[in-house]
């Protein structure tokens, strides 16, 4: 089993490799990436930060894959095309450097075409090169389930996975149960916190909101995951803490739960 951080957590001020390098110091044994130009600037290519994370003895197992124009999976024409394309690139660059999985929107905020055989077909394809590359595409639960629901009912294919979001459940789902829904596919996970649908997806770290994580890491303890892995960011809470004590202290938050649930299943 590995612990996660996402490499995105805040201190945007620090150079990427002090972050890397707390990251690593604070026990995290794995790190998430953006797969994507939007933070290159900020970050520092995709690629760079990959060799960064290895260099500082980091798996990285899981890449997330541009969310900016997630709809257009399902539109005709050039963005479609477009972003089929990215994807297949993508899952080529996973497949090179031996990165697990790729985490994949199937909306964009509200932006919702409906549904349709383009979009799973696109997929599809995409699917294709996952199998090639020994890669798998992870769906993430955001607002809409019904459109992760709409290609694993149509696509079968082993790298048709599932990432499960903590906080995406409790603000924009919170009268649905994804991990009921899709949990069989769980490959990798995003946990965070937030106080709800009136709140907004504000990925707090656990306990600073109102995610019900004793219940949940009692669900994710039977489901024997490979990975557990924050996508929280710094809260306001947290303000005055220096980055290698906020990572400690998410680190040690996300172990002390882990244990926790071990005990209460009889782990």
């Amino acid at each position: 089993m590995t612990l996660g951080q996402n490499f995105r957590f805040g201190y945007w001020q620090s150079p990427p490799l002090e972050r890397m390098k707390a990251i690593r110091r604070a026990g995290f044994d794995d790190v998430m990436l953006w797969w994507g130009q939007e933070y290159a600037k900020q970050d520092g290519e995709p690629e760079q930060l990959w060799r960064m994370a290895r260099e500082q003895g980091l798996a990285v197992r899981t890449a997330h894959f541009p969310s900016t124009n997630a709809h257009w999976l399902w539109l005709e024409g050039e963005p479609g095309q477009r972003y089929q394309a990215a994807l297949i690139q993508a899952l080529r660059d996973c497949g090179e450097l031996k990165i697990e999985h790729l985490v994949v929107h199937t909306t964009r905020q509200l932006i919702t075409p409906p549904p349709n055989a383009l979009g799973v077909e696109r997929m599809g394809r995409a699917l294709e090169e996952a199998q090639a590359q020994g890669v798998n595409i992870a769906l993430e639960n955001t607002r809409f389930l019904r459109y992760n629901q709409y290609l694993y009912q149509r696509l079968n294919s082993p790298r048709l996975k599932f990432c499960f979001d903590s906080g995406h459940a409790n603000c924009y789902t919170p009268q649905e149960d994804p991990l009921a829904l899709f949990g069989d596919k769980l490959c990798t996970m995003h946990l965070h916190d937030n106080y709800g649908p009136r709140a907004g997806d504000q990925h707090y770290p656990m306990g600073e909101g109102t995610v019900d994580f004793d219940a949940l890491f009692r669900r994710l303890a039977r489901m024997n995951p490979e990975s557990y892995n924050l996508e929280s960011y710094l809260s306001p809470r947290f303000a005055g803490l220096s980055m290698q004590d906020y990572l400690n202290r998410c680190y040690r938050g996300l172990t002390a739960r882990i244990q926790w649930a071990g005990r209460q299943s009889g782990g």
